[in-house]
């Protein structure tokens, strides 16, 4: 299984073609998937926890992304 850094996650995640916020997530968990090996469920999870740490980050969020309801 390949590695994928946090950061690596949220390039795929900026990447994903336009779309609410969910199916950019789940393009990216599934490009994630094929990349790394893991499950689409796995990468799931993984791209969630990185992009929730992301926000919490005091250097400002990340374009696209918030907790709240979409717009």
């Amino acid at each position: 299984m390949v590695k994928m850094t946090k950061d690596e996650m949220i390039g795929w995640f900026k990447s994903a073609p336009e779309g609410s916020r969910h199916q950019r997530t789940l393009w990216a968990a599934r490009k994630i998937a094929r990349l790394t090996g893991a499950t689409e469920g796995g990468a799931y999870q993984m791209l969630l926890v990185a992009l929730i740490e992301a926000e919490r980050l005091p250097r400002g969020s990340i374009p696209g992304f918030s907790m709240t309801a979409d717009e």
